[in-house]
């Protein structure tokens, strides 16, 4: 019975790292999604720049 409660406690460790697991990849996965959403505001704000910087480089 010792190899029993041996084999319990490793799946329900392996059970609980599981889900911890699939907590932090959601963790990451809407950390990614703002990362992105910062990423494309910067872009757009140096893309306005250079629009203004070309406007000024014409007149």
């Amino acid at each position: 019975m010792d190899i029993l409660n041996q084999l319990t406690e490793k799946i329900t460790l392996l059970l609980d790292r599981q889900e911890a697991l699939k907590l932090e990849n959601m963790q990451l996965k809407e950390s990614l999604e703002q990362e992105r959403q910062t990423k494309e505001a910067v872009l757009s704000r140096v893309e306005n720049i250079l629009n203004s910087l070309q406007e000024v480089d014409r007149n």
